[in-house]
């Protein structure tokens, strides 16, 4: 089948499956500086729910755009990718207060190989491209004007499906159509930028008190008032002796040694890029993000994460879509 008329298949089917497969309700995520318990425990109720929908039927929609069935690793790396965007995400949106509460620093937690794994391959499949892989990149989104959309509107579809807003939606879709404006013009200048904002990134960020100077740097006088808003909320929670519930999804990529390969940095390149360092407070371990750290913020520092996970899945998602036309 020609390109152009896949594309058009393609986009009715999707219709038809928006039909048949209801999404989930939008999660909820409780911004307040005064979040409560029970706004928490719907919060991370709902994510779970959706966490634990992609690992068992993620993707049903990229099925109808793709050709051929994904191999395992593939899938692995498509479903580890949407809940990494999924629990970051989330993560960023919320007040200082709801990213310290103990249930959803647990996730992070034993989520980090994970999204660690969905970073580092995103960037390395954007480091390793030849220059004919770029350029067939953009042969494919010139050929088919279409192509581009279809792509953007199928991840919209699956991010609907496990109940993402829409506002973040649309931010999702917003960066998809620079990424795809950008590959139409030259591929190689995409790639190249954000793989050397990384590499800086990488190379400034090599140990967790680079790190820590790192966030010093960008937040400057923020940054102390950060740190103790953190610890004062994980205080806060610690005196209400929240009971532990078990978390509600399977881990895609599994690590032993989560928690520890967590804190060793240096070997953990994507969950550098995402900017997550660990500080030591009087009460422990404690993860934090930079101020303004949400899903698709500027396109600088410690942000990059998400961006060069969009950037690789809209690639891939290119090569199947054409790999038998």
């Amino acid at each position: 089948m020609k390109r152009r008329g896949f594309i058009k298949t393609g986009l009715a089917t999707m219709a038809a499956g928006a039909s048949s497969h209801p999404a989930f309700a939008e999660i909820i995520v409780p911004m307040e500086d005064n979040v409560t318990q029970s706004e928490m425990a719907q919060f991370i109720n709902e994510m779970d729910i959706s966490m634990d929908r992609i690992f068992h039927s993620g993707g049903k929609y990229l099925k109808n755009l793709i050709p051929d069935t994904p191999t395992e690793t593939e899938q692995n790396f498509l479903k580890s990718s949407l809940r990494s965007l999924l629990l970051i995400g989330n993560f960023g949106e919320l007040s200082i207060k709801g990213q310290m509460h103990p249930w959803m620093q647990k996730r992070i937690l034993y989520s980090a190989a994970e999204v660690n794994h969905s970073v580092a391959t995103s960037f390395d499949i954007l480091k390793d491209m030849s220059d004919d892989y770029k350029e067939n990149i953009k042969s494919a989104l010139i050929d088919n004007p279409g192509l581009g959309d279809s792509i953007l509107e199928t991840l919209n579809l699956e991010a609907r499906a496990i109940g993402v807003p829409a506002a973040r939606r649309r931010q999702m879709r917003i960066m998809g159509k620079r990424i795809v404006r950008r590959m139409r013009h030259s591929p190689e200048m995409l790639i190249d930028e954000y793989v050397n904002k990384a590499e800086k990134l990488l190379l400034a960020s090599n140990s967790d008190e680079a790190l820590e100077q790192l966030l010093r740097m960008q937040m400057g006088e923020n940054y102390s008032t950060r740190v103790s808003e953190a610890e004062s909320a994980a205080i806060q929670w610690e005196k209400l002796n929240i009971p532990e519930v078990p978390i509600g999804y399977n881990p895609i990529i599994n690590d032993q040694n989560t928690y520890e390969a967590s804190r060793d940095l240096k070997t953990k390149k994507g969950l550098r890029l995402l900017g997550i360092g660990f500080i030591l407070t009087a009460i422990g371990w404690l993860s934090f993000a930079i101020a303004d750290f949400n899903m698709f913020g500027a396109v600088i520092g410690i942000t990059i994460g998400p961006i060069l996970i969009l950037a690789a899945l809209i690639i891939l998602l290119i090569r199947a879509v054409t790999s038998k036309n």
